[in-house]
């Protein structure tokens, strides 16, 4: 039997106000009431509604994840697909429904954004850190809204998710050499994103330590068009490459290997890694070494964050980095 507050007001002989500050743990409640209150609830079995409980506590039962990118990069490739799983799935246990805030370029999603701190639509907020803007995170701190970020963020030192970038690309990098190749490339996400900098870093690293050269190095964007340009660039500059180590994933890594292959160099010949676990690689023509990163792992464990920060709590510790499994495909 299903009860509303009111209901069990009723039963108890209390005060509305006192059946809701029994439910929600706050003071002004006798032990007494407290106790009946709780009893009457276990006995009648009742589940409280979330939109009421939520305007009861001035909340909006809702938190948000600001995707970087426009929406069909994003959702290309597994990982976000994977970061959205998780962290629906800690949502929904904690009684939240999730907001999903796609941040591009494009004035109607930076608009979208910014409507939601200034009414305050979420609880919290988790955000990839390479789009975001001083401007904002200034405003979502006036407006009190906690946030978490997944990567690290140059203009501001927080709570954060991460992966190993800088050990995950010179580990990819490392069993390329082991496997006999020489010339290696990397065609590389934004320069300005930090974990495009430490992936960057990783591959010079392992490459340096086997006295091999490390500047064979293009930056791209994630558009098709872009990832494209810059591939045949990169061919164009270094026509000797026998292997490229291709510091994102999804839909990127597929037209970059699309390039390759219109230029007329067998896949099959040329040795290939990846920040990024994906399926589809099992049906390409050539091996491929995938970074694969957490993602059920870190979309736990920064959703966990957020609402330890919702609750008023101080999570610890402030930075979690995750290790990257190494897949062969």
């Amino acid at each position: 039997m299903k009860l509303t507050i009111n209901e069990i007001a009723q039963i108890a002989n209390v005060a509305k106000s006192t059946v809701s500050k029994a439910l929600n743990g706050q003071k002004g409640v006798s032990e007494e009431n407290r106790r009946r209150i709780l009893e009457i609830i276990d006995s009648m079995d009742y589940e409280p509604n979330a939109s009421a409980k939520a305007l009861a506590q001035s909340k909006t039962g809702a938190i948000g994840l600001v995707i970087p990118h426009d929406t069909h990069y994003s959702l290309s490739g597994a990982y976000w697909a994977g970061i959205i799983t998780a962290v629906a799935t800690e949502a929904t246990k904690e009684g939240y429904n999730l907001l999903l805030i796609p941040q591009s370029d494009n004035s109607n999603s930076i608009n979208q954004l910014e409507s939601i701190i200034r009414k305050r639509s979420v609880d919290g907020l988790i955000i990839a850190a390479e789009q975001i803007d001083i401007q904002s995170i200034e405003r979502l701190k006036t407006k009190g809204i906690p946030f978490v970020f997944l990567g690290k963020n140059p203009q501001i030192h927080h709570y954060a998710v991460d992966v190993k970038n800088i050990d995950g690309a010179q580990r990819v990098t490392s069993i390329l050499i082991e496997r006999g190749y020489k010339n290696i490339a990397c065609i590389a996400g934004p320069k300005e994103y930090i974990y495009t900098t430490d992936r960057i870093q990783g591959f010079s690293n392992a490459l340096q330590n086997a006295g091999l050269d490390s500047t064979r190095i293009v930056y791209s964007h994630y558009s098709a068009y872009e990832a494209r340009k810059n591939t045949s660039l990169l061919l164009q500059q270094h026509p000797d490459i026998d292997a490229v180590f291709i510091a994102a994933g999804g839909e990127f890594v597929l037209n970059i290997l699309e390039v390759i292959r219109f230029s007329g160099i067998p896949l099959k010949k040329l040795g290939v890694g990846a920040f990024d676990d994906y399926r589809v690689y099992d049906f390409l023509e050539c091996p491929i070494i995938a970074a694969k990163q957490p993602m059920e792992k870190m979309g736990a464990s920064i959703s966990r964050t957020l609402f330890s920060l919702i609750d008023g709590e101080t999570p610890f510790p402030m930075f979690k980095e995750f290790d990257i499994e190494l897949i062969l495909r």
